[in-house]
């Protein structure tokens, strides 16, 4: 089972919008006694157009000084580091050297369009990272306490339903699956019939998973359409603190199998979003 004891990474840009992130990650750091370390990045463009090294020494010192005021009164063992260069690079370089658990980012918002821009750097860590990658939306006010595990019932899934395990309660957890019926065969007989073999392929899925073995298992939620619209509406719909979803390990890519559906979700989901990738083989 994927575990979060090692240290959580949090990636801050240092805006308002990003206390949300870390307060998430200290909530997870509590949870699972572990410790976090703080990185803000200040990408090479940006290092690039500063003339003098005295002004790249000043950011990064006003980078630091602003992290440490924010952990002022953290309660966890927080690291606090500023670096220079491409932020996913330096981003996955941290997240190995210090052998994380996690990744914690958050999202920034066009006030102007009023819609929530993730940005390319949290995109690609999503794509790129081994390490699993949280993605807070809403303030972390509590512990996660339900939790939706979309699942094709591929081994490249099976990865977030063991994250999942070990983040809450498996009486918090729903596995979702969204099936989509053929052009002509959408009336209410063939519909019941595709619904009734989607739950019994989620009950297979769930006695395949060892951590399940003679335990409760989580509740199993199927639904007739396009994946991320259908699994969108229930996350609003039952107003679920997180969804959990794969990617395709072998690939990095998540425009594959389950992970088809991470970038809908990573757009337009409600709550917050953990994306695990399938260990490579």
């Amino acid at each position: 089972m994927h575990t979060f004891a090692g240290p959580i990474l949090l990636a801050t840009d240092l805006s308002a919008r990003g206390d949300r992130a870390l307060d998430r990650a200290i909530l997870l750091a509590r949870q699972f006694e572990t410790s976090v370390i703080a990185l803000h990045v200040i990408e090479s463009q940006s290092r690039a157009r500063l003339t003098s090294q005295p002004s790249v020494t000043q950011r990064e010192s006003q980078a630091r000084r602003a992290l440490l005021r924010d952990m002022e009164d953290v309660d966890v063992d927080v690291d606090v580091v500023v670096r220079c260069g491409e932020p996913v690079r330096l981003l996955r370089q941290a997240a190995e050297e210090n052998a994380c658990s996690l990744i914690v980012a958050g999202v920034a918002r066009d006030e102007t369009l009023g819609r929530i821009l993730l940005g390319t750097t949290v995109e690609r860590l999503v794509r790129e990272s081994p390490t699993p990658v949280l993605v807070v939306r809403r303030r972390a006010r509590r512990p996660y306490r339900d939790a939706v595990v979309a699942s094709d019932f591929s081994e490249a899934s099976r990865p977030a339903l063991r994250a999942a395990l070990s983040l809450l309660p498996v009486s918090g957890l729903t596995l979702f699956h969204a099936f989509d019926l053929p052009g002509n065969r959408r009336d209410d007989l063939n519909s019941k019939g595709f619904q009734r073999t989607a739950e019994e392929a989620a009950a297979q899925f769930l006695e395949d998973t060892p951590e399940l073995h003679g335990a409760e298992k989580p509740k199993i939620q199927v639904a007739a359409g396009l994946a991320e619209r259908v699994l969108i509406a229930y996350a609003e719909q039952t107003d679920c603190d997180l969804l959990v979803t794969g990617t395709h390990g072998s690939t990095g890519l998540i425009r594959t199998a389950i992970g088809s559906v991470a970038d809908a979700l990573m757009e337009k989901a409600p709550c917050d979003v953990l994306v695990v990738r399938q260990p490579a083989r």
